[in-house]
């Protein structure tokens, strides 16, 4: 039952979280402009390419390991803390280049510059983060995330309404990363000591190159079709593209972002025992299927809606993103704990070698379709997630050996079938009131109730069983 207790606090997390930062990202998009949103945008770009280096797997390769766990923590904080003030010092060297060449604006690099602490702060508390994981003490995780969501709100929203545009998300940033670091020290039992055990680094470098090359892959997927509308459309429409999509983010962080955490502290903790490992990955596929297609669906139906609701009339565009990006995130997600899986089996490297299979594919399809503005830029992203998708759930199927089709094809179909209701008669019954709010609401809540009566119907007695075997650990 320590996965319910952990669940249980990794959910209170992100629901304290979101519901903080929602009403944030909603006062702070009506006081601030797309184009301010693109410079920040640039910015973080930038800043989480460098966490792939200071930080290189070795949080996860601490979390995964299971002997000489203070050396090892000791390794992972020299390391990490060592390359985070070498990169930083690159950055704040180059900053003006990497402003002008990539995006054309040189108010990026004075962002880039004052964010450099970003980078320190991180890595001086990556090791406490991975620690507390580690044990499963999502409790503690809970009180450091609220804090640190709570922060930037307070110290943005201000700023922002007295003129201080892009600069009050710095400050923002800046503020909650501070404030992490502060809190996993106070804490945390654990601290650095002068020494480092080359064995143990050599050890951890192994696992970690890993998750590091993971990590550089998933940057390109979270951050390439960023960049590439940055260079083709401008900064205006990459305030648009990013801040819509991050909407869309943010509601699947919400829904599903607690599971991720606590699910491979879950799977490690089954030391090894493939057949354990193979069930409860049938049932998260089968799960995330039940979750994220119909959400998928309901942001593709309101996000008119939505985004006049949210953003107001200087957003105008956004809506197309929300929607499509919501439809785009809602099929990831399908194969979204992946990754844990393979790492949990230790064999992390099904984590780079599949996406990698696919990167030259999304890139070549990002530049072709920037080229043609945002709307035509998102519908082939969606395109494109939906042609990897089948490859990740046929690596998936092999690696675990099971079938796909057989264990979740009629799953994946009642969920798509309730979805595609909840999309025809929610809008259909929403167009019947007055008002944005009162149609989104009302439509939205029919078109969900009529996914769980499909659900309930013909998949209740699998889904039941199935989750509760899992939390029982069988």
């Amino acid at each position: 039952m320590r996965f319910v207790h952990a669940l249980k606090w990794s959910f209170f997390s992100e629901i304290a979280a979101k519901s903080v930062q929602p009403v944030v990202f909603v006062v702070l998009a009506r006081l601030l402009t797309p184009k301010d949103y693109g410079v920040m945008a640039s910015a973080v770009m930038v800043i989480s390419f460098t966490q792939i280096f200071w930080e290189a797997g070795m949080g996860k390769a601490l979390i995964q390991r299971r002997h000489d766990i203070d050396d090892a923590a000791n390794a992972a904080f020299w390391v990490n803390m060592a390359v985070a003030i070498a990169i930083g010092v690159l950055l704040h060297l180059f900053a003006s280049r990497i402003a002008i060449f990539f995006f054309h604006d040189g108010r990026v690099a004075a962002v880039l510059r004052v964010m450099v602490l970003q980078i320190v702060l991180g890595a001086l508390s990556s090791v406490h983060n991975a620690l507390l994981q580690k044990e499963m003490d999502f409790k503690k995780l809970f009180l450091v995330r609220f804090a640190t969501v709570t922060l930037p709100g307070i110290l943005s929203v201000p700023l922002a309404w007295y003129g201080f545009g892009y600069w009050a998300l710095v400050a923002g940033t800046l503020s909650g990363q501070t404030a992490q670091a502060i809190i996993l020290w106070h804490m945390s039992r654990w601290r650095p000591k002068l020494q480092l055990d080359i064995r143990v680094i050599n050890e951890m470098w192994g696992f970690g190159i890993w998750v590091g090359a993971s990590g550089l892959l998933s940057w390109f997927y979270s951050w390439a079709d960023s960049l590439i509308v940055g260079i083709y459309l401008g900064g205006h429409d990459l305030g648009l593209y990013r801040t819509g999509n991050q909407f869309a983010t943010m509601v699947y962080a919400t829904l599903i972002g607690p599971l991720t955490p606590v699910f491979y502290s879950y799977l490690v903790r089954m030391d090894n025992d493939h057949e354990k490992i193979r069930h409860a990955g049938q049932v998260i596929l089968g799960l995330l299927i039940v979750v994220a297609i119909p959400v998928s669906f309901m942001l593709l139906a309101f996000s008119d809606n939505l985004a006049a609701l949210v953003f107001g009339a200087n957003w105008l565009g956004v809506g197309i993103v929300i929607g499509v990006m919501g439809l785009t995130h809602g099929f990831s997600w399908v194969a979204g704990l992946n990754g844990e899986i393979y790492r949990a089996m230790g064999r992390p490297a099904y984590e780079t070698i599949v996406p990698a299979s696919t990167l030259l594919l999304y890139l070549l399809v990002y530049a072709l379709s920037a080229r043609y503005g945002l709307r035509n830029f998102v519908w082939a992203r969606y395109a494109v997630s939906v042609s990897a998708l089948l490859l990740h759930l046929l690596v998936f199927s092999r690696v675990l050996d099971i079938s796909l089709f057989r264990t979740l094809g009629n799953l994946f179909a009642w969920s798509a079938v309730g979805a595609a209701s909840m999309l025809g008669a929610g809008r259909y019954v929403a167009g019947a009131f007055d008002g944005l709010l009162k149609q989104t609401v009302l439509g939205s809540t029919i078109g969900f109730c009529l996914v769980l009566a499909t659900l309930y119907l013909f998949e209740r007695d699998r889904l039941i069983k199935s989750a509760m075997a899992v939390i029982r650990g069988r």
